[in-house]
């Protein structure tokens, strides 16, 4: 008798082992890849883009670089005081736009390369048109050198000189400033319009400040005093007119440009008075020195630098006033004050010299 149960339990055991089968399947956790992200050409269609490696590209040096120096030619004749400002202020002004700044004696026109953004020159001239000429695409500007001319790519501060009505104001009013009883004088030269000049402003900056300018104690003079010599005057003839003051008993003495010389002022100092130039004095006359009246060439090179930072030249500017080599024993902070008012006043126009032009 045939067994007819095998053939069902057969296929109960393959139902069995193919379930089993896909239950595996459906619980396995291996990752599925993701899809590639489908991007859109320009007629439409969606296409498959393919993540590719990313390069970065650097950008070619550019031919030609942008001139970045700044020069300051000092020639051995300078000014020390002027030299040191202007040496502080354009370091400054060269680090704000991101330039090199440096100070050379001498600047040959061999010397002139591409790289140079503009040069300074100070008093007195080293040949500046000839420096201008050789570089027309650089921008050159002059310190204080008379005679010279504004150009496309060279400007002027100072070329005029000083005002020295308003120097001698100046002068008069800061030695008025610091001297009791205004026991004051200027020694000048006579026979130049420029001294006559810074006489006249001397003897009015004084008055300005003090008014009738009496004495309250003895001796009794009439102050401010002044006296004058030629230009060619000796040192025994200058010695000799500072004598007349040491008898007045005059107490500080401006000595105006080109008056007298260092042996005059040693005179002065060793006699107890007290200084005001138109220089740095020698480091033997510090200690009498109140201080020096100059030209200010910071202030006008600070209003024409833009200009001269975008290639714009050919301007001439006046030089402003300026009180330096100040010896703190004799010219406080506040009465410096005082002075630097003065200063703004002069300049602005608001105060007249009260000297014809």
């Amino acid at each position: 008798m045939k067994n007819l149960n095998i053939p069902f339990i057969t296929r109960l055991v393959l139902i069995f082992f193919l379930s089993s089968t896909l239950l595996a399947a459906c619980n396995s956790t291996a990752p599925e890849p993701s899809p590639p992200s489908p991007v859109s050409s320009a007629a439409g269609s969606t296409a498959t883009e393919t993540q590719q490696p990313t390069e970065t590209l650097t950008q070619p040096p550019s031919a030609t670089s942008p001139p970045s120096r700044v020069v300051l030619v000092v020639p051995p004749a300078a000014d020390p005081a002027q030299s040191d400002a202007l040496q502080s202020a354009l370091a400054e002004l060269s680090a704000a736009e991101g330039l090199e700044f440096e100070v050379q004696p001498a600047l040959a026109p061999g010397n002139l390369t591409p790289a140079l953004r503009l040069v300074v020159v100070l008093a007195p001239d080293p040949g500046l048109v000839s420096l201008a000429g050789a570089a027309p695409d650089v921008q050159f500007l002059g310190i204080g050198i008379p005679g010279l001319a504004p150009a496309t790519n060279l400007s002027l501060i100072g070329s005029q000189g000083m005002s020295p009505d308003q120097q001698g104001f100046l002068a008069g009013y800061l030695a008025a400033v610091v001297t009791p009883e205004w026991r004051t004088a200027v020694m000048s030269i006579g026979d130049t319009p420029s001294g006559m000049a810074a006489r006249q402003g001397f003897l009015n900056g004084v008055v300005f400040f003090c008014g009738l300018c009496r004495q309250t104690y003895p001796p009794f003079y009439t102050y401010p005093m002044y006296v004058e010599l030629p230009g060619g005057a000796s040192p025994a003839e200058w010695q000799a007119a500072a004598d007349v003051l040491k008898d007045k008993f005059v107490q500080t003495v401006y000595l105006a440009p080109g008056a007298g010389d260092e042996a005059l002022m040693t005179s002065l100092a060793e006699a107890g008075l007290q200084l005001i130039g138109s220089q740095t004095p020698p480091a033997a006359m510090q200690a009498a020195w109140i201080a020096s009246v100059g030209p200010d060439y910071i202030t006008p090179l600070q209003a024409i630098w833009p200009d001269l930072m975008k290639g714009e030249g050919g301007a001439d500017l006046p030089a402003g006033l300026a009180v330096s080599d100040i010896n703190p024993e004799l010219l406080s902070p506040g009465r410096q004050r005082l002075v630097e008012e003065l200063i703004q006043e002069l300049q602005s126009g608001f105060i007249d010299t009260g000297v014809a032009p």
